[in-house]
């Protein structure tokens, strides 16, 4: 049986962790550790935050995506709680539903809430060795799995799911939004001021250089590129994790 307790304690070493409530412009927060930020039209970020062996309000990051009535979510919050309360917020202020739901890894801080999510009829999507890893775990998993790539719609809003090769765990996979110039890659890209990979335990170091070069060169348009923890940014984040990939 696997056990995720010590990737968790990785977070505190890479992400950058600021307190919790520091003033950003145009976040939303919607309780006490869920929040949201606008990042185009349509597309949000949600953030939330979860104490971890003594480490109070440690970040993850995560996309909702929304075109007239339906949504969907690519990654989840770490909990069912906080899963409800995004997908409150989607249906009360922005009047749409969360249909798709996509974890990006199979860790908590991406697949935490598959259970209400499950709980609220929507339809989940993850690469199969995502799959695979939570059930070996005694998780919820998602129904559907993917191989490869897979492409899913949003409303008139595609969002392309890809699978490039292990890093920070075998099955990360990214998403990119090609209307929006938007690449979510979750665990697989770190924030630009983390300053070591943290916890290694389920990385391939010498594989994760390559699959972040063929991200790369897959997505050279990406404008906004976005961690699952610590703020977003651009390419520099890629090329930022490949140094640290390279030091290690």
């Amino acid at each position: 049986m696997r056990t995720q307790k010590i990737a968790l304690l990785s977070f505190v070493f890479f992400v950058g962790i600021t307190a919790y409530g520091q003033s950003d412009d145009g976040r939303i927060r919607l309780c006490d550790d869920v929040e949201i930020r606008q990042l185009a039209e349509g597309v949000w970020q949600h953030t939330t935050y979860f104490d971890i062996e003594g480490y109070k309000h440690v970040p993850a990051n995560g996309l909702i995506v929304i075109d007239n009535k339906n949504a969907m979510m690519i990654d989840l919050p770490w909990t069912d709680e906080q899963t409800g309360v995004l997908f409150d917020w989607v249906e009360e202020k922005q009047d749409a539903t969360i249909k798709k739901i996509v974890p990006t890894h199979w860790h908590i801080d991406s697949s935490g809430g598959l259970a209400e999510a499950h709980r609220r009829k929507a339809e989940s999507f993850a690469f199969v060795k995502t799959v695979e890893l939570l059930k070996a775990d005694s998780k919820p998993a998602p129904v559907n799995w993917f191989t490869d790539r897979l492409s899913l719609s949003c409303g008139g809003v595609r969002v392309e799911l890809a699978y490039f090769g292990p890093g920070h765990t075998v099955d990360n996979i990214v998403a990119w939004i090609p209307t929006k110039n938007i690449l979510f890659g979750g665990d697989l890209f770190r924030t630009r001021n983390a300053r070591n990979l943290g916890n290694l335990a389920e990385a391939d170091v010498k594989s994760w250089p390559e699959t972040l070069k063929k991200v790369k060169q897959a997505y050279p348009k990406a404008k906004v590129v976005i961690p699952c923890h610590g703020p977003y940014g651009g390419m520099e984040l890629i090329d930022h994790t490949v140094r640290l990939c390279n030091k290690n």
